[in-house]
Formats: C-alpha cells, structure tokens, sequence
C-alpha cells in the first residue's frame, strides 16, 4: 500500500515541508510536492487501482511534467 512520505527541505534559506511516496523499501520518491493535499490525492488513487510500484517512477515523472 502506498504512503506518503513528509520531510523538511532548505530552499532559499527558508525550510519547507514536502511530500513524497512511499511503497516498500525499495519504491520511495521524495520531493514529489509541497502540497500535501496533491499527494494525498495520487496516493489514494494509486490505491485504489493497485498501481504496480515499478511504475512509480514513471507516473510520478508524467505527473511532475504536467
């Protein structure tokens, strides 16, 4: 099942918190957003049609092109 992921990043001497996802050890994108919302959102739709994780990269790369 896929989680989202949250940690804190410096951008321009300020700290910010973004959003990432995470499946099993081995399938963990950081980064993908600062919305927390938006993450949420393609999580519970990863879940909810069994996205295969070795597509994660892929759909978070077409998203992050969107």
């Amino acid at each position: 099942m896929y989680q989202i992921t949250e940690e804190k990043r410096a951008f321009e001497n300020e700290e910010k918190t973004v959003y990432g996802i995470y499946y099993d050890d081995e399938y963990n994108v950081s980064n993908v957003s600062a919305s927390k919302s938006t993450v949420e959102g393609l999580v519970e739709k990863y879940n909810k049609y069994k996205l295969d994780p070795i597509h994660l990269h892929d759909v978070i790369e077409d998203f992050l092109e969107e």
